[in-house]
């Protein structure tokens, strides 16, 4: 394989990311631009604002910022400013138990069959095998258990817009798709081709965008299975551990590579539009990256056991613009 080149004709760029299915962005040569610490919180413990390698966390409905505390075998709940609000979780490998949290995500009040117009939780943790998932509600009172035998570890989790569990496991690259109601397995994609070490999932307009961790870049695959491109690569997205999408299409995403936050905006395209990272503060190895409705970024610090909300800045009419695009 050729080494990448710099294609500087926009309208080029794009022809060849369309053929070849590539989308890789490139440093412009500038600075990275400074994320504002907007709330830092959490350090090693068990107290309410205390955490112990915290593995994965989702947002709420108004923003609140919903934790795996994977060590305390709990759930922690946040305002978007970092206020305390709840926590649940009784440690054990029983049902409605949580043994090892890892990964979280939230089923809109729009797909739960219930008269209460709440959301719902997915909870994936070890349980008696490698990985188990149960449903909660808002509360914790636990709803039920999906059995998922067949997967070993789960990477991320999201919910499509028919209201299914999309769950992407990381030892075998496959991608899963669970019912709410029953848990039954609906299709299943193998990503084997494609990818090496899944490390997170987001869904926007029935594609899947998925971290490759190892494969330093984005896997965009649509709910099909066709192999669409990818984006990113070793140098601008390494070991990427979080994925987010805009509303209108914008693609975060975030690394820790070199002890610091570091995020990479792109269009749908996969053409670079940003590149930011913290320096404010150490982050060893990030978990997860979310978009609130203010457009900051959450993200977790695992070995640190903190939460950041960042202010990127980041101006959204961007989008429709173009940035050379490697090759």
């Amino acid at each position: 394989m050729k080494s990448p080149t710099i294609q500087s004709n926009s309208s080029l760029g794009s022809s060849l990311a369309t053929s070849n299915g590539l989308g890789l962005g490139v440093n412009n040569g500038k600075n990275h631009q400074i994320m504002q610490i907007v709330y830092k919180f959490g350090s090693l413990g068990q107290l309410k604002s205390q955490f112990s390698s915290p593995h994965g966390f989702c947002l709420g409905m108004n923003d609140e910022i919903i934790i795996a505390d994977t060590n305390n075998h709990r759930i922690c709940v946040y305002d978007k400013c970092g206020v305390f609000k709840q926590m649940f979780g009784n440690p054990g490998k029983d049902e409605g138990q949580l043994w090892y949290p890892r990964k979280i995500t939230m089923i809109p009040p729009s797909f739960v069959r219930n008269t209460l117009n709440i959301p719902y939780y997915v909870i994936c943790d070890r349980g008696m095998e490698r990985s188990r998932m149960q449903i909660f509600t808002r509360n914790g009172n636990f709803v039920r258990k999906i059995p998922i035998r067949y997967i070993d570890i789960v990477a991320g989790i999201a919910i499509n817009s028919r209201g299914q569990i999309v769950v992407v496991d990381s030892v075998s690259p496959t991608i899963y798709v669970i019912t709410i109601d029953n848990g039954t397995l609906v299709e299943w994609r193998d990503c084997g081709d494609y990818m090496r070490e899944p490390s997170d999932i987001a869904i926007h307009d029935d594609n899947y965008y998925i971290c490759d961790f190892k494969g330093h870049c984005v896997v965009v695959i649509s709910s099909g299975g066709e192999f669409i491109r990818k984006i990113g690569m070793d140098g601008l997205t390494s070991f990427p551990n979080g994925i987010d999408i805009s509303p209108n299409g914008d693609i975060f995403v975030g690394d820790s590579h070199g002890n610091k936050f570091h995020v990479v905006v792109f269009n749908r395209d996969g053409r670079l539009l940003a590149e930011y990272e913290c320096p404010y503060c150490k982050v060893s190895r990030c978990c997860g990256l979310k978009l609130t409705k203010d457009n900051n970024i959450v993200t977790l610090a695992k070995n640190n056991h903190h939460v950041l909300v960042l202010n990127p800045n980041f101006p959204h009419h961007q989008s429709s613009q173009s940035s050379p695009q490697i090759q």
